[in-house]
């Protein structure tokens, strides 16, 4: 019998126009978490399972993605969130092997860390802004501002709670937020963010509190299209769209972050946007279509590097991304 080698498989990335905007996701892998009622606190465990197989999705376990978007917008190469990190104890080590990879899955799609010019974060649990160190606490990204929410900030780099935590596990929420985004503090690299703000021309905060609380999704437009990168908004494309009413595990608001879901759904499907889902599958862009009481998720399908093609150099500098995407 012959052995032939393992398939070179295309990488994590993927690319995609919006209006005269360059747009890449990466992935920073896929979270493991429990059986969706666990999840999905307030469920009805018979509906979810009902949901879940319709939708041939397995019962056992619930799978995230991570899909970190960047945008070139011709003057500024903003980040979305920074993925999980690779830190042994608060990082990869605390989520599995199967994360923390968006720096490399970056370097493949011939983005430099250092190219990135803004940070723009949803909100400060551990799967978006944990990569935003090494494991020895040197910022990944040297020449970026962080946008972030003065309210998630205060929250969770607050080390007072670390005693009062109910859990080891959220008590890691509060050192793990701590140690990633006080070195950018301390080099005045942090820049509040409030609803309405405009990080860069063409990305707006909307303030969305709930599921943390200082939650943010924001808005990329150009050229008359319109995005809504939400973040932790929505965790499942079936249940949370289906019933935004049942609650997520990590919720830190139940009630209001249900009464957020139900607001950027309704204007998303108004205003036609499309969506990054972060937690989505990659690469996480669609639509919403009104379904029953709920919604459905219509997928956009992008294209990723074929197997075989050449890959990105390691870095392309920001102002020779846009030529380098032309390329391919």
């Amino acid at each position: 019998m012959s052995h032939h080698p393992p398939t070179d498989r295309p990488d994590p990335f993927a690319r995609f126009r919006f209006g005269g905007f360059e747009c890449t996701v990466v992935s920073d892998g896929i979270l493991q978490l429990g059986p969706a009622p666990v999840t999905f606190p307030g469920a009805d465990p018979a509906e979810v399972d009902a949901l879940l197989a319709d939708h041939h999705l397995p019962l056992d376990a619930v799978r995230l993605d991570e899909n970190v978007l960047v945008v070139d917008t011709g003057d500024a190469l903003v980040q979305f969130d920074s993925g999980v990190g690779t830190d042994p104890a608060l990082g990869r080590g605390f989520f599995g092997p199967g994360t923390g990879h968006v720096v490399p899955a970056m370097r493949s799609a011939g983005i430099d860390p250092a190219d990135i010019d803004v940070l723009a974060i949803t909100h400060t649990h551990p799967d978006h802004v944990w990569g935003l160190t090494d494991p020895d606490g040197a910022p990944l990204y040297p020449n970026a501002t962080v946008a972030v929410s003065r309210a998630d900030f205060d929250h969770w780099t607050d080390l007072s709670r670390v005693a009062t935590a109910p859990n080891q596990h959220m008590a890691d929420h509060y050192t793990g937020a701590h140690k990633n985004l006080l070195p950018y503090h301390e080099a005045g690299r942090l820049r509040w963010v409030d609803d309405g703000d405009e990080v860069v021309p063409g990305v707006t905060a909307i303030a969305t509190p709930g599921h943390s609380p200082g939650h943010l999704v924001y808005r990329v437009s150009s050229e008359g299209e319109s995005m809504l990168v939400w973040g932790d908004l929505c965790h499942h494309q079936v249940l949370l769209l289906q019933h935004p009413e049942w609650a997520f595990q990590f919720d830190w608001d139940g009630p209001a972050a249900t009464a957020q879901r139900w607001r950027i759904y309704q204007l998303a499907h108004e205003g036609r946007d499309a969506v990054l889902a972060y937690h989505f599958p990659f690469p996480g862009l669609g639509h919403l279509r009104r379904e029953g009481g709920g919604y459905a998720w219509v997928p956009q399908e992008l294209p990723r590097r074929p197997v075989g093609a050449a890959r990105a150099t390691p870095a392309v500098p920001h102002d020779g991304l846009a030529a380098a995407v032309g390329q391919r």
